[in-house]
């Protein structure tokens, strides 16, 4: 495995050299993988480049105006793969977990380095962040459908430049792409306030069941809630980040059912907490502020262990 590579042209080499190139991330998507995904394939497409966007399943609903004006392509065997926003070659579709990964682009600070060249940048606030600046470096032109994708996941994985990880360059690279045609207003609308009358119904039914434990607040989406709701996505449509925004706890989890045995975990932190370390206890990562893990185990076996080790975190910190 390679460190980090002090010049990024190393990377530009290897693309160069590459005729098909295959852009994956990991399973169920959020706006900083797809607009990473889809904001790079532009360009490189735009630089003469066949990409294909491997995404293995429905993108959520409030994302596909993003994917709705892109075409994934076609696949090849003999692509160059290039990960974006995955700390974790288990958290790709099955189809990638054995395959040989050529580069790994991504901001957590969680990530395996689990590529041929890992250029890993703990410091960004986004992976579209990177890309936009590789993309500048590299002298490979912006298109304002890229711009609008890489702005895209640079605003929801700040929650609209809200985040710790927010900086000056930040801002600057996200004037940047405005300037190459991005449209700040409606994709902020888009991506971060719009939410469907399905996506309601299921906040109402897990707000339903929302709990204080001390200091940390939980809730529950169950499958039975997307059944009654009528929402079709196994995502939370967001509504992680609006427990994030409860004053009265310094953690909060989200227990998003996927099916009997599997419960994808949530946490957002408020305080000096490191949620990050917490979801590593089970097999995930993320970051200090915003950490997620996949769990094996029924729905309440799964509230019961993490609120455990969740509890014993925060104690040792206090």
């Amino acid at each position: 495995m390679t460190e980090t590579p002090s010049n990024s042209q190393q990377l530009l080499h290897v693309i160069q050299n590459a005729t098909h190139v295959t852009l994956i991330s990991h399973i169920r998507p959020d706006g900083d993988a797809i607009g990473s995904l889809v904001g790079m394939g532009l360009a490189l497409r735009a630089y003469g480049k066949d990409v294909f966007l491997a995404f293995e399943e429905t993108l959520p609903q409030r994302f596909r105006f993003i994917e709705e004006k892109e075409k994934k392509g076609t696949y090849s065997s003999e692509s160059l793969l290039i990960a974006l926003d995955c700390a974790d070659q288990k958290r790709m579709p099955k189809h990638f977990h054995e395959k040989k990964v050529d580069i790994n682009i991504d901001h957590h600070a969680t990530n395996e380095s689990f590529a041929a060249i890992n250029y890993v940048d703990p410091n960004a606030s986004a992976t579209a962040e990177i890309v936009t600046e590789l993309l500048i470096t590299w002298n490979i032109p912006i298109p304002a459908a890229a711009a609008n994708a890489l702005l895209m996941g640079i605003i929801t994985d700040t929650i609209g430049f809200r985040t710790p990880n927010t900086t000056p360059h930040t801002l600057k690279t996200a004037a940047f792409l405005m300037e190459k045609g991005a449209n700040l207003t409606d994709t902020y609308q888009q991506a971060l306030s719009d939410t469907s009358w399905e996506a309601s119904i299921l906040w109402g039914l897990a707000l339903n069941k929302l709990q204080k434990d001390g200091n940390i607040i939980y809730t529950v989406i169950t499958c039975e809630d997307r059944q009654k709701s009528g929402f079709t996505g196994r995502d939370d449509a967001d509504l992680t980040n609006f427990l994030s925004s409860i004053q009265d706890a310094d953690v909060s989890i989200l227990f998003n059912q996927q099916d009997e045995n599997s419960v994808k975990v949530s946490w957002r932190s408020r305080t000096d907490i490191n949620v990050a370390n917490i979801a590593a206890e089970f097999g995930g990562g993320g970051h200090p502020a915003a950490a997620g893990a996949e769990i094996e185990l029924p729905l309440q076996l799964t509230q019961r262990k993490v609120l455990e080790i969740t509890k014993t975190c925060i104690s040792n910190v206090n």
